[in-house]
């Protein structure tokens, strides 16, 4: 039956995050809920990014090249900001990671459906990369990346705004090196859960399966169109899944 709800879960999941982002709003929930709060259930759900990350990135490769030049800085700072999240996420009791689902996915939430308007703000701040752009990107890339190691939920479009607002790069150059730092922070804290012991293959493996199935039949139906419904779907689920945390709160507490 877990294996199941993995797999739906990560199926429903995929669907969503290929048309309109957010997946992690529901992986890590659901494996919170399977598993435990915390470090357990982030380092499981490190499979699950990597896995939708990489993919993503190699549909994004095929329809443009990669430029590196800007984008190595940010790589370098979102890799060594996971590492430290990752380190510094199973220090925290998991009690505590409730209560960071419960506040800060709305929020991440609100910048999911938000983020075309900062998208445009972005467009029309210029094209320039100087000394304080290059600082701005390592800072920015540093802690985006922090935030991607030690929790996750949202980590993708932060990752995007932090490239469109510091690195000035152009939108779809700014969406294709987004998921090659996607899959760095996803993959170098996979590695360090995996390595402290908090990763739990099996589960993660079930879920990453209903998720690339899921991506890959969203990829085909996405569009505006489609975007405008799944966002209404995606917040519905989310706030489903929070009620869930909000009553084990309020049981354990």
């Amino acid at each position: 039956m877990t294996e199941i709800i993995l797999s739906i879960a990560g199926f429903i999941a995929g669907c969503i995050d290929s048309i309109a982002g957010g997946g992690g709003l529901i992986t890590l929930p659901v494996l919170s809920s399977v598993l435990e709060p915390g470090a357990h259930a982030i380092g499981t759900n490190k499979i699950v990014g990597t896995s939708g990350a990489l993919i993503a990135f190699l549909v994004y490769l095929k329809k443009h090249p990669l430029n590196l030049k800007k984008g190595m800085l940010f790589l370098s700072a979102i890799g060594i900001g996971s590492f430290l999240g990752s380190l510094c996420s199973p220090l925290v009791p998991k009690i505590y990671f409730r209560y960071l689902l419960v506040a800060i996915c709305p929020v991440v939430l609100w910048f999911m459906m938000n983020k075309n308007i900062f998208i445009q703000e972005a467009k029309e701040h210029g094209s320039h990369m100087g000394k304080k752009a290059i600082f701005a990107l390592f800072v920015t890339g540093s802690l985006v990346g922090f935030y991607d190691g030690f929790f996750g939920p949202g980590g993708g479009t932060f990752m995007l705004l932090g490239l469109l607002w510091a690195a000035k790069l152009s939108l779809f150059e700014a969406l294709l090196l987004s998921k090659l730092a996607n899959t760095v922070s996803a993959g170098v804290s996979l590695v360090s859960y995996s390595y402290q012991g908090y990763v739990h293959v099996e589960q993660g493996l079930w879920m990453a399966m209903g998720m690339i199935v899921g991506g890959f039949l969203g990829a085909r139906f996405a569009s505006q169109r489609a975007e405008k419904v799944v966002r209404p779907v995606l917040a519905g689920v989310v706030i489903l899944l929070l009620l869930v945390q909000l009553k084990e709160i309020i049981i354990s507490g």
